[in-house]
């Protein structure tokens, strides 16, 4: 077994704090700049084409959005496989959980270009897309899960170096990624006049060359990155593989499907909205992008802590995978709550950046965020970071349970009864996701405490 990189060793030694927040805020900027994609799409969309290709991008963005949370859900699985071998020190070991992770990450890809590019027109037709805007919401779709395998492999690939404990890389590839995103979106856009499907070829083209230069950064930096066709030559050497793929799916899986129930509930969240009329869809759609970003630092901060608590839990050393978990939470929701009252004092300005608005839509979307971007930020904070600590220390069927609990038990059954029996309307859709991270952030502090007892002595 080789010697574990620098990387890797600097997760396992010194502060935890410190340690963590070094790690974590390269992965809160590359996050940050990963949804830059779809931000920078509805900002030169809603400026270029105007309303109805706000409403286009705003759909199509939420079925996109979970395509983009299935691809890192499922490559968590890498992150935790990996890092375990890092923890470890077995570097053949890590090869075969990155050849692993690439193949799963291939047949990811797949299945979402032929479900993606088949179900686009019914999916949004039930939405109740408006007609002025159905044709442009499919085209984006389309495109987009046509170009789904870069989209996988640079998950995978920055999964891969967030195991290794490099945050800089993935922060680098972000970068590269969302320059090459804003350039083509104003080339394609603006200037050739491709509109709504120009934003999605964008994206597509940004996120293969991100795909790309993540592969070519992890063979270069990292020895387990490199032959790992030789993974497979052998009949033991295949067994291990799809052993490894085994371990991948077995996170993954239960994250992947996490991340689509969260945000299948946005869907129908948005559908329902759709019933207000055009002005508060829009509204309703800038409102969520400006507090998804927002929320984007906290699941930086949990990349971080699964990262580390699976290399602390792969060298033996539990009590730090539980310090990294404690830090991290309350490193998260410190971070959320200062950007939260960020928006809070510039709400109408952040709303403004995505194009002329009228009145009414302004004021809905600025609504919008007052209720869904306050106080539950300490909820949802934690509820990412204590979710991440469950999916490394072997409990991703935990995390799962807990999106179901935030998706259809309060953000939808909440929504239903606030907003119809009790006549709130659209701002009781508003409240109930504000109050969806509650319940799941209260079960994931009670877990951390019985795996605590259980794997530390008193």
């Amino acid at each position: 077994m080789s010697k574990t990189t620098d990387h890797a060793s600097s997760l396992l030694e010194g502060s935890v704090p410190k340690r963590l927040a070094a790690f974590s805020a390269p992965l809160v900027a590359a996050n940050l700049l990963q949804y830059v994609y779809q931000f920078v799409d509805m900002g030169v969309v809603g400026n270029v084409v105007g309303e109805a290709g706000l409403v286009a991008v705003s759909n199509a963005s939420t079925i996109v959005f979970i395509i983009s949370s299935i691809a890192i859900g499922l490559m968590s699985g890498c992150t935790v496989a990996v890092g375990n071998r890092v923890g470890a020190r077995d570097e053949q070991g890590q090869r075969r959980a990155f050849a692993a992770s690439l193949g799963v990450a291939l047949l990811g890809a797949a299945a979402i270009t032929l479900a993606g590019t088949v179900l686009a027109h019914p999916i949004f037709s039930l939405m109740g897309v408006p007609n002025a805007s159905l044709a442009q919401t499919v085209a984006y779709l389309e495109v987009i899960s046509l170009g789904a395998v870069g989209l996988f492999l640079l998950n995978a690939a920055c999964a891969f170096l967030r195991a290794q404990g490099d945050s800089v890389g993935p922060l680098a590839i972000m970068a590269f990624s969302a320059v090459a995103n804003v350039v083509l979106d104003l080339v394609l856009i603006a200037c050739v006049g491709l509109g709504v499907v120009g934003a999605a070829v964008a994206t597509v083209a940004a996120q293969g060359a991100g795909a790309v230069f993540a592969l070519w950064l992890a063979r270069r930096r990292y020895a387990s990155a490199r032959g790992l066709l030789s993974s497979a030559r052998s009949t033991y050497e295949r067994k291990e593989v799809f052993a490894a793929a085994r371990a991948v799916l077995r996170v993954g899986i239960p994250m992947a499907v996490q991340q689509a129930v969260i945000n299948l509930s946005y869907v129908f969240v948005t559908a329902w909205l759709n019933s207000y009329g055009s002005t508060i869809a829009a509204a309703s759609g800038v409102g969520l992008k400006i507090s998804t970003i927002a929320g984007l630092p906290c699941w930086g901060i949990g990349q971080a802590i699964s990262a580390s608590v699976s290399q602390s839990i792969g060298a033996g050393m539990p009590k730090r995978a539980v310090d990294f978990a404690r830090s991290g939470c309350l490193m998260s929701i410190a971070v959320t709550v200062g950007i939260q009252i960020i928006v809070q004092l510039g709400a109408e300005w952040f709303v403004s950046l995505f194009g002329e608005s009228s009145r009414e839509l302004t004021d809905a979307a600025v609504l919008y965020l007052r209720i869904t971007c306050s106080v539950n930020g300490i909820f949802y904070a934690s509820m990412y970071a204590l979710d991440s600590f469950a999916l490394a220390s072997g409990a991703p069927k935990l995390a799962l349970a807990n999106s179901l609990i935030d998706a259809f038990a309060v953000r939808a059954g909440l929504a239903w009864l606030l907003s119809v029996p009790l006549g709130l309307g659209f701002v009781g859709i508003y409240a109930a996701q504000a109050a969806a991270p509650v319940i799941p952030a209260i079960v994931g502090f009670v877990y951390l405490q019985l795996w605590t007892r259980r794997n530390l002595p008193r």
